[in-house]
């Protein structure tokens, strides 16, 4: 049976068309570095990497979270470090102005730097990361504590806290309620209980200079427990973070083996499919010079 030129020839051309698909279907898996270019080529492959990919951006949303929390935490714990040395300090003030060997002016000294370190504790109750305050429950755009003139006021912000999640399972506070740290559950806040002490010092009143020494001392414990909470967030805040890195190499490990494509193998098949394509045209370029008289022979 002889075959027709035309139908040699179309055979051909399928051959150099179907090369041609094939060497240009390589080239891109070799420049892309992806064995899936699209969903057709793998299926099950394909499925896989989008999900990896909606784990992955899961993992990268915690780990934004984690990593700009710790400069929060280090804050409120520079804070409360601040604080615990202000409230140490005025207790060491009041007790050296008690007893009979305290002369006033020596008591005047005592109570004009507890009114300094009223100041510095309102300093440390209002203070801010990125413009919002960290003592302020969930108000966080509304100072704690305000002062007009000598009067500073009571606490403005709520009982509430700011958390955020760093991990599927873990969420940690960044903000505080510096209602609880200032005043907890005694009848006045620090301030007051400054401003009093301040007076029984000044006018030498034992009982109410020793009043004030056990108002500081609750005051120092609320403030060592809110700083012992903000080292336990930090500490949990480093393993989370450690567990999120973990996590996040094992689904990058994954998509790699199901997504990036052996380069070596990759471009031996492009050579390969280089030869059967420059190969399809010779044949191609041969059929083409043949005349009828060569058909007919």
């Amino acid at each position: 049976m002889r075959v027709t030129f035309a139908a040699s020839f179309r055979a051909t051309i399928d051959d150099v068309n179907q090369s041609a698909q094939q060497l240009a279907d390589i080239q891109k898996v070799v420049s892309s570095g992806k064995k899936i270019i699209k969903p057709s080529d793998d299926p099950a492959g394909a499925a896989a990497a989008i999900s990896d990919h909606a784990a992955l951006g899961v993992l990268d949303a915690y780990t934004s979270t984690a990593n700009s929390a710790p400069m929060r935490l280090s804050m409120l714990d520079t804070t409360l470090s601040d604080m615990i040395n202000q409230i140490t300090a005025a207790q060491t003030a009041v007790a050296g102005a008690r007893g009979s060997s305290a002369g006033q002016s020596q008591r005047d000294a005592a109570a004009g730097k507890l009114q300094q370190i009223s100041d510095a504790l309102l300093g440390d109750f209002n203070a801010q990361s990125h413009g919002t305050y960290l003592l302020s429950g969930t108000s966080a755009t509304t100072a704690p504590f305000t002062k007009t003139g000598a009067t500073i006021s009571a606490y403005q912000g709520n009982t509430q806290s700011t958390t955020v999640d760093v991990s599927p399972q873990r969420s940690l506070q960044v903000s505080f309620d510096g209602g609880a740290i200032a005043q907890g559950s005694d009848a006045t806040d620090i301030f007051t209980v400054l401003s009093t002490v301040a007076a029984a010092v000044t006018a030498g009143d034992s009982a109410g200079m020793q009043a004030g020494l056990d108002a500081l001392d609750r005051a120092l414990t609320r403030a060592t427990t809110a700083q012992s909470q903000v080292g336990t967030n930090l500490s949990t805040l480093d393993d989370s973070r450690l567990r999120l890195t973990s996590q996040q190499l094992d689904v990058k490990t994954n998509l790699s083996a199901t997504e990036d494509a052996n380069m070596a193998a990759a471009i031996t098949q492009m050579s390969q499919a280089d030869t059967a394509y420059r190969a399809a045209l010779g044949a191609l370029g041969r059929i083409s010079t043949v005349s009828l008289m060569d058909y007919l022979k």
